[in-house]
């Protein structure tokens, strides 16, 4: 299977959930093996483990002067998704745009630029045993396997959530269907805590599905669309390894920290 990129640049703008501030993205075309590079105020950094960080309630990519671009796990993910194994993402500004809090519009415009297959093979990262990280009630458990697959479940005490389900399997090819539509959540309870924190200073009601002891403050666009959402956070955040692993996962309340600390402590190791 060979390397693809884009077929021509992609250029959108947007709040971010966090910041609330205004950023423009472009993201072009790259040679094979260049992999997944940000740009930010003429700074470049490679999308991989080494620059890469998870917070508690985004992932961040860091630049040689320390500076950072926030809530960059859309973005990979939809790229990781898609296949997209090269492409320069340009940033002008502190923090990715939300959009509708899922990956779906940058899905769509992924596809509508379209693919160009390169010269090289796919960089494979083979997983040929099993491997795993257990802290504080998480764990995430890899399998050998032909090709990427994830199993999340979710866990929570709100009655409202609870327990959810999600399953992907990159073999169906239908990331854009199945995982980019899924939308970031909260819980009503937090709210007050994050905006003392600095965080959710943009979030709204048209970019998170706010869950109370009431229900959802939007219908949701699939059953298990909260499971799916940390699926695709869960890709963004995976990809840090370089690429896609060759195994299946078994995820259990998993957040972008310990995404991270799996890459970083057993994928890296």
């Amino acid at each position: 299977m060979k390397q693809k990129t884009l077929a021509k640049q992609i250029v959108f703008n947007g709040y971010g959930i966090h910041t609330a501030k205004f950023a423009e993205v472009i993201i072009s075309p790259l040679p094979a093996d260049s992999g997944w590079v940000f740009r930010s105020s003429a700074l470049t950094s490679k999308y991989i483990y080494t620059n890469v960080r998870g917070e508690e309630r985004g992932t961040s990519v860091f630049f040689p002067d320390g500076s950072s671009v926030q809530t960059v796990e859309h973005l990979v993910s939809a790229l990781a998704g898609l296949g997209v194994d090269n492409a320069l993402i340009e940033i002008d500004g502190d923090e990715a745009p939300i959009k509708d809090g899922s990956a779906g519009f940058i899905v769509e415009q992924i596809l509508a630029a379209g693919l160009q297959e390169q010269d090289k093979p796919k960089r494979l990262l083979k997983i040929t045993e099993p491997k795993k990280l257990v802290a504080d009630g998480k764990f995430i458990l890899a399998l050998p396997a032909e090709n990427f697959k994830v199993n999340f479940l979710l866990d929570y005490a709100n009655p409202q959530a609870q327990t959810d389900l999600g399953s992907f399997d990159a073999a169906r090819d239908d990331y854009a269907q199945y995982i980019a539509p899924a939308r970031t959540y909260g819980f009503q309870e937090e709210i007050e805590w994050l905006l003392a924190q600095d965080r959710a200073q943009g979030a709204s009601l048209k970019n998170a599905v706010v869950i109370s002891d009431r229900g959802f403050s939007t219908a949701l666009r699939f059953p298990d669309e909260l499971a799916r959402h940390k699926i695709l956070d869960f890709i963004g955040d995976i990809a840090a390894a370089g690429a896609l692993p060759q195994a299946e996962f078994f995820v259990y309340k998993s957040g972008h920290v310990f995404n991270h600390r799996f890459v970083r402590e057993v994928l890296a190791a």
